[in-house]
């Protein structure tokens, strides 16, 4: 067989094991997870005016984001099949342990914000998994 100038060499294609989807599984978990709690974190910070959010409050919302990813991905390990709404109550649940014990409350008790950050991160993980599951329906339906 003859070889052109140009032609691209055989590459093989790496094939998904197991192990590999379960870690991408795990980063999908993380990445949803820290977003809604950061999220969640940084509008209650600052009570909804955006306009005094400062890189302090993104350290922060991302400290309360990075806990509670990781609290989710370690929970969810243990769950055998978990649903949107478990995995919103988990989220929600541990945004607001990790937003306690991260900085002080803003508003009201001392566990207040937190409550609030984690109804928050709770709703948000909500309607990121409706609009998810709405536009891979979309997608197969196509």
């Amino acid at each position: 067989m003859p070889r052109y100038l140009g032609a691209t060499q055989n590459f093989t294609i790496m094939k998904t094991t197991p192990w590999k989807q379960s870690v991408q599984a795990k980063l999908r978990s993380f990445s949803k997870s820290f977003s809604e709690a950061w999220t969640a974190c940084s509008l209650m910070m600052v009570q909804g005016d955006l306009s005094v959010f400062t890189a302090h409050h993104a350290v922060v919302a991302a400290k309360t984001g990075a806990i509670a990813g990781i609290g989710v991905v370690i929970v969810s390990s243990f769950m055998s099949k978990p649903n949107k709404w478990a995995l919103a109550w988990v989220t929600g649940f541990l945004t607001m342990l990790a937003d306690v014990f991260n900085h002080p409350t803003h508003f009201g008790a001392w566990w207040m914000e937190s409550a609030a950050t984690g109804l928050g991160a709770g709703v948000l993980a909500i309607v990121f998994s409706t609009v998810i599951t709405k536009k891979r329906q979309d997608n197969e339906s196509n």
